[in-house]
């Protein structure tokens, strides 16, 4: 009852509709493209990454994402990419899918800014007839329209990332999009939530086989609050690591990975909220990395 009653004032006032926020994925820390475009072959001279990422695991409507991204460079300076993401949560179904260009420059010794820019399409759907399995249900004609498809939308992604040995620093701008997704069948109108993420890293590496590398974000955007993650990975000979994150809203994350074979990569995370009983809260992700080219930089 509660969701047709979100549904019908979703229809009546669709000028007060607005989407979440860009899909969270975790493995940022193998696989930073996944954060910002001006990641795009930067630690890599070709890499595929694919993730399924579930999220509130205890309800059987929770989010679920699927992401594919490439990113490699292609020439001393420039890195292209491409990232293709299904999210889907209850009624609704976001589908991205973008192209990326890199480009590096040298401001003087080992001082560096990249810039990044993606662009591509945005398309998304509303199932309304998922609704009206309940015979108590009184059909109304406002909510008969099925399965309702949003019109292709362009979308663009801007990143910003300055660089000096260990030390890493970043902007990125997510659904930066021209107008609503209007969709073919009705008078819906739904916008996708600009956002933006602020980093910060520095990779410390005490010996050969041990390096430490802490991660402060901050993350905010169009109508939903910002939000604080302070993170730190330790690694052993490049080959094993483990993540620790705590985000605001008591949330804490942990990931395990490895280097399970030459150039294939695997890593498992996990969330869980304090506030939250484990078995509706938790999320998971599973991402696998595949380096097609030797890293040459």
């Amino acid at each position: 009852m509660i969701k047709k009653i979100c549904i019908v004032f979703l229809i009546a006032f669709p000028e007060l509709a607005t989407g979440q926020q860009f899909p969270y994925m975790e493995g940022y820390d193998l696989n930073p493209f996944s954060i910002s475009p001006a990641y795009a072959g930067v630690n890599s001279a070709g890499t595929i990454f694919a993730d399924y990422r579930s999220d509130w695991s205890g309800l059987p409507e929770g989010p679920k994402t699927y992401q594919l991204t490439y990113d490699g460079r292609v020439f001393k300076k420039v890195g292209i990419g491409g990232r293709f993401i299904y999210d889907r949560t209850d009624i609704f179904r976001h589908v991205f899918l973008t192209g990326t260009y890199r480009y590096e420059i040298k401001i003087a010794g080992n001082h560096y800014v990249n810039f990044g820019l993606s662009a591509g399409t945005y398309f998304n759907s509303i199932d309304l007839a998922r609704y009206f399995n309940n015979p108590d249900f009184l059909p109304d004609n406002t909510l008969m329209g099925g399965l309702q498809y949003s019109k292709l939308k362009f979308a663009t992604d801007f990143g910003l990332l300055y660089h000096f040995r260990g030390l890493e620093a970043g902007v990125a701008f997510s659904n930066i999009m021209f107008g609503s997704a209007k969709y073919r069948d009705t008078d819906f109108e739904y916008d996708p939530v600009k956002n933006y993420l602020v980093h910060i890293a520095i990779k410390v590496i005490p010996g050969d086989n041990w390096a430490f590398k802490p991660f402060v974000f901050l993350r905010g955007g169009q109508d939903y609050p910002v939000q604080l993650e302070l993170a730190s990975q330790v690694s052993y000979k490049a080959r094993f690591w483990a993540t620790a994150a705590y985000r605001t809203g008591n949330i804490i994350g942990l990931s395990i990975g490895a280097e399970i074979y030459n150039g294939i990569l695997l890593n498992y995370s996990y969330n869980l909220c304090s506030d939250v009983a484990l078995s509706t809260y938790s999320g998971n992700q599973i991402t696998i990395g595949f380096r097609l080219r030797e890293d040459n930089k």
